[in-house]
């Protein structure tokens, strides 16, 4: 009879407990910066690199750039897409989300807004791909003297 309750133990606790631990999971993890000013590369001088930043990340479904409202430059009132996710980055700028596999719009809350760190081709908004069992990392950057 005890040897069933010990097993009956395992089976219900332990087991499940250590399952977790071997699934592994997926999607985006990074780091966020505000740069005040953007400055022009200079020879033998290594690139500035802006102050950790806290902002909400957003993760939307992959997104073109019709779908953008009020579009300045690098910055949007919004966006006509599905969100799929949100976090905010710590005050070191560091954020972790996770994600099924597939295609996404990563953009960053600033000003009343969003703000898009990098565009993908020609129609695209800032895509990034999840991949089965891995966390892709990506170091967002906000120029500020992008905004208009």
């Amino acid at each position: 009879m005890r040897n069933y309750r010990i097993q009956w133990v395992l089976l219900v606790f332990f087991i499940p407990f250590l399952m977790g631990f071997c699934i592994l999971s997926q999607g985006i993890k990074g780091h966020v910066s505000l740069e005040k000013e953007a400055t022009m590369p200079m020879k033998d001088k290594s690139k500035q690199h802006g102050s950790p930043f806290s902002t909400i990340v957003y993760v939307y479904e992959a997104t073109n750039l019709n779908q953008l409202i009020g579009q300045q430059g690098n910055w949007a009132k919004g966006l006509q897409a599905k969100l799929v996710k949100q976090v905010r980055s710590d005050i070191n700028g560091k954020f972790k989300l996770n994600l099924s596999p597939g295609k996404y719009t990563i953009v960053l809350g600033y000003k009343e807004g969003v703000y898009i760190p990098f565009f993908s081709g020609n129609t695209g908004v800032a895509y990034v791909e999840v991949l089965k069992r891995q966390y892709q990392e990506i170091d967002l950057t906000i120029t500020a003297s992008s905004i208009f």
